[in-house]
């Protein structure tokens, strides 16, 4: 049976995501936008049947199986919850949320609801990142003890712009931050201790981040700048040798074994560039399955990451509007 989607959100993700839908069997049924000509613009250009303004006239009008929520990041809360309580399940663009409180009621939603709800972490579903961790676990580089990554680009330096818009949840640490605390977390097990030091913006929100941390298994290191033209790749350093994997390190496009620092082999990754397929086939699977949550990607551990952005972000001095207003 063909998954009908939904779409919160006419971005360039939002774009991304209907083809990797399509891709992957799955019908994009309707598209919601706060603005009417926004979301027929959409409608019309990716030959979508139905256009809803504002968003949530999408979820009235039925006949979708679950929702890509690609709103800006301040929506994501209300976005995900308006979902879930309509009994819709959620495909939630990271950030979770803007605060460990938002995200622990979005889970708290859809724990009661019983419906389910993922973050669109993709990275952790690339086939790149899946053989990483087989070359890992195998001992090929001995013990694994530290992660460094550097992910820098350099962002429009729009104000109104959702990188350094406050009001739409902006700044380098929850929306290119994520990734390499996520991919951290992922390889070196809990966190116990997490530095950060920044710059911010004039608009209020981090530029760039510098963090250091340390895990269950290591240390990691890593940035996240909208300021610096950055490599976006990683090193993972073990007792017997290295990987590095180049920009971009999160879609993990091949990996290379180092020892001594000397490169010793060259890895190619079947189903390298794919993009968010395999993040749409994981949802498939998971509603065909009945399942609440992926094991893959489970809610705990967008819990766990949102709260180290909160600890990271606190370090900084980023304040959101909604933590001001007591939200």
């Amino acid at each position: 049976m063909t998954v009908r989607w939904g779409i919160l959100g006419t971005g360039t993700i939002a774009e991304a995501l209907t083809h990797a839908i399509r891709a992957e069997g799955g019908e994009v049924v309707a598209v919601g936008s706060a603005s009417p000509t926004r979301a027929e613009t959409f409608a019309r250009n990716h030959d979508i049947g139905r256009s809803h303004a504002p968003h949530h006239e999408l979820l009235a009008a039925g006949g979708i199986d679950v929702v890509y929520v690609a709103t800006t990041n301040d929506r994501h809360r209300d976005d995900a919850i308006a979902c879930l309580e309509a009994g819709v399940p959620v495909l939630l663009e990271k950030p979770f949320a803007l605060s460990t409180a938002q995200a622990e009621e979005v889970v708290g939603v859809a724990r009661r609801t019983g419906v389910f709800l993922m973050e669109a972490m993709w990275m952790r579903f690339q086939p790149g990142m899946l053989e990483l961790e087989r070359r890992i676990a195998a001992g090929e580089i001995g013990e694994l003890r530290s992660v460094t990554i550097d992910f820098g680009i350099v962002a429009e330096p729009d104000p109104t712009r959702r990188w350094f818009d406050r009001a739409q949840g902006g700044g380098a640490l929850l929306d290119i931050g994520v990734y390499p605390l996520t991919f951290a977390l992922s390889l070196l097990g809990p966190a116990t201790t997490g530095v950060a030091v920044g710059d911010l913006a004039p608009t209020g929100v981090d530029e760039q981040v510098a963090v250091a941390m340390r895990h269950e298994r290591g240390v990691a290191a890593w940035t996240a700048s909208f300021v610096a033209d950055g490599p976006v790749e990683a090193f993972l350093a073990g007792t017997e040798g290295s990987f590095h994997i180049p920009r971009v390190f999160h879609e993990v496009p091949h990996l290379t074994r180092l020892v001594r620092g000397e490169p010793v082999e060259q890895i190619a990754i079947d189903g390298a560039g794919l993009g968010y397929r395999p993040e749409v086939r994981e949802v498939h699977r998971c509603l065909a399955d009945g399942l609440a949550e992926s094991p893959r990607m489970p809610l705990d551990l967008s819990l766990t990451v949102m709260r180290w952005l909160d600890h990271l972000r606190d370090q900084v001095g980023v304040v959101y509007s909604t933590e001001a207003a007591g939200r």
